[in-house]
């Protein structure tokens, strides 16, 4: 019975175990910081759609000048109302959008909270939570609170169930928060809350003709893009019609290239990738002249440079091939984590995990491949 052959790769690694065990450490602390940096930039892509998600309809209308979301131009409401001119619109939901100071029931310390307001009978948010309580949405001091507002807010949630409601306070007015719906925290707010558009108007001082959002909902088979163009074209240049891609798109996109969430992230990873590949290196390197007059000696006998790169690669990637799945389970437990303690909804996604296995794999592939530079010029007459 033969002996199965180790390999000379993995024999290198495995003589110095301190050295071994610190290269493993560096790849795996390398591979976390990859997939979080990766984790979080999805979960903020994902938060700042989460009112476009909530919201039911294939088109969206908004004013020309609309910078995002939380920062749209209100329109006339009326022009919402013409596109039922068109037999193919099924219903339209006139949305308003703003930003209010909500009074903390348990502490009195003041926070800015996105409101949202919607009309009874013409709600585009579709929760059951909101469609099973809709009258709340007509009465003048009615509120919706988002129970994934952050805990600085005041425990909304614990209250409300004891109580049945919440005598709360918004922008000075006096509000009775009736019901609970989920959204959850985006980039722009920490907390949420839903009224009707007269109580919306009252609290913020708005016009009531004036709407930020018009949510549009088609006849079954309708297509959104033609439907989307007809629209443009028939009505007043001051508004434009778009469908809920993009309208999703435009709000990634925003936070993408006109914030530094897109730059901080991206940063991240590179500085993971360059930490990583530094430790690496700095093993793989001491490694080769730990052992230079061996590798001189394959290299008097023969052996090419490809020879000698072909095993520190394969070194290389033994180090990820080990560090991968360690570096997979403490990722996974990080996200989390997060989620439940910050409720940043980071996920473990395979895309994600491919994409970081590539990375490391080329940061590792790099550190080899400038490891063995003093290798590739080393005359071995002069090593001995």
């Amino acid at each position: 019975m033969t002996k199965m052959k180790i390999p000379l790769a993995w024999r290198q690694l495995a003589l110095e175990k301190k050295r071994f065990a610190v290269a493993l450490l560096g790849v795996t602390f390398a591979l976390i910081l990859i997939l979080f940096q990766l984790g979080i930039y999805r979960a903020f892509l994902n938060m700042v759609i989460r009112p476009v998600v909530s919201m039911k309809g294939e088109l969206a209308m908004l004013s020309r000048d609309t910078i995002y979301l939380m920062k749209t131009v209100p329109f006339p409401e009326r022009r919402l109302f013409q596109a039922l001119a068109l037999p193919e619109v099924r219903a339209v939901y006139p949305v308003m959008v703003g930003f209010a100071l909500w009074r903390n029931p348990q502490t009195g310390y003041h926070h800015d909270i996105a409101l949202f307001g919607a009309q009874r009978g013409r709600n585009p948010f579709f929760q059951p939570a909101v469609t099973e309580n809709e009258y709340i949405l007509g009465l003048p001091d009615g509120v919706f609170y988002d129970s994934e507002s952050v805990a600085y807010c005041g425990d909304v949630k614990s209250i409300l169930a004891k109580k049945g409601v919440l005598n709360g306070e918004i922008s000075g007015h006096r509000v009775r928060v009736l019901g609970m719906f989920e959204m959850g925290r985006t980039l722009a707010s920490s907390g949420t809350a839903l009224v009707g558009l007269e109580t919306f108007c009252r609290l913020v001082n708005r016009d009531a003709d004036q709407i930020n959002i018009g949510m549009i909902e088609l006849a079954e088979g309708a297509d959104p893009q033609e439907l989307a163009r007809q629209l443009n074209q028939i009505l007043p240049e001051d508004v434009e019609v778009i469908t809920r891609s993009e309208f999703i798109h435009r709000e990634r996109k925003f936070w993408k290239d006109a914030t530094p969430v897109g730059y901080i992230i991206t940063g991240g990873m590179i500085i993971a990738m360059l930490v990583g590949a530094v430790i690496v290196y700095q093993i793989l390197y001491t490694d080769i002249n730990d052992h230079l007059k061996e590798y001189a000696t394959l290299k008097a006998l023969g052996m090419n440079d490809r020879f000698f790169l072909s095993l520190i690669f394969q070194q290389s990637f033994i180090l990820l091939g080990i560090s991968f799945l360690p570096g997979l389970g403490i990722s996974f437990l990080l996200f989390r984590f997060t989620r439940w303690r910050v409720g940043i909804p980071t996920y473990l996604s395979y895309a994600d995990s491919f994409l970081a296995l590539g990375l490391t794999a080329l940061m590792c592939a790099c550190a080899g491949y400038f490891a063995t530079r003093c290798l590739r010029s080393a005359d071995p007459a002069d090593i001995f």
